[in-house]
C-alpha cells in the first residue's frame, strides 16, 4: 500500500505532458460487383469520403503523414448457372467531380475453374490507377475532399457470348499513419517531445 501511495505521490510531483506518440489505422474496403449478364457487362460501385472516414477511428487533431495501398486483390465467387470458364476484366476509377478516368487493371484474364479462390493480387498492373486510388483516400482521410468517386469494373467472358454469373470482390487494404499529442504523466510515460 504505501509503495502505491508513493508511486501516487511520484505521479503528481511530476505533473502532466504533452508527448508525441505514432499510430496505424486502416482502411478495408471490399467493393462486390454482382454480375449476371451475357456478353459484356459493366458495374460500377460508389465510395464516398463518408463511407472511408467512417471506418477510421483517426482523432480530429491527430496529424495524417502517409496513407500507403498495401493491396488490392480480386476475388471471384462462381455462382450456379455460369457457363464461363475465362473472363477479361477491367477496372477503372471514375471521378465525376474532377472528371477524369484512370485504368487501375485492363483485359485481366481470369479462369474460372468451377471453384471459388481466395483472391487474385492487382498490385503494380497500373501503377496511374492505383496512384489514383491512394490519392482519392488520402483526400478523404486528410478532409480534404467531401466527394465521391466510382470503381467500374467491366468484362467478358472469353470466349465472348457466355452467361457469366459471379460476384466480383474488389478487396482494397490500406494503412493510415498518423501522429497526435497525448497529455501523458510525466517524463516515463514514452513517446517523443512534443512541438505542437
Amino acid at each position: 500500500m504505501k509503495k502505491i501511495i508513493a508511486c501516487v505521490a511520484l505521479l503528481m510531483l511530476a505533473g502532466c505532458e504533452k508527448r508525441l506518440f505514432h499510430f496505424v489505422a486502416t482502411i478495408n474496403q471490399t467493393p462486390i460487383f454482382n454480375v449476371d449478364n451475357t456478353g459484356a457487362f459493366k458495374k460500377s460501385f460508389q465510395i464516398s469520403s463518408a463511407l472511408v472516414r467512417s471506418q477510421l477511428d483517426v482523432p480530429e487533431d491527430a496529424r495524417i503523414t502517409q496513407l500507403d495501398i498495401e493491396s488490392l486483390s480480386l476475388r471471384v465467387v462462381v455462382k450456379s448457372g455460369n457457363q464461363a470458364s475465362r473472363l477479361l476484366v477491367s477496372g477503372t476509377i471514375l471521378d465525376v467531380n474532377q472528371q477524369s478516368e484512370r485504368q487501375m487493371f485492363k483485359d485481366f484474364p481470369i479462369v474460372l475453374a468451377g471453384a471459388n479462390f481466395p483472391g487474385i493480387g492487382l498490385n503494380a498492373l497500373i501503377a496511374n490507377g492505383i496512384g489514383e486510388l491512394r490519392g482519392k483516400l488520402d483526400s478523404y482521410v486528410k478532409n480534404l475532399d467531401n466527394g465521391s468517386f466510382f470503381i467500374e469494373v467491366t468484362g467478358d467472358s472469353n470466349p465472348p457470348g457466355q452467361r457469366v454469373l459471379v460476384d466480383l470482390h474488389l478487396i482494397i487494404k490500406a494503412t493510415v499513419k498518423y501522429d497526435q499529442c497525448l497529455e501523458v504523466p510525466g517524463p516515463f510515460a514514452g513517446g517523443e517531445e512534443c512541438t505542437e
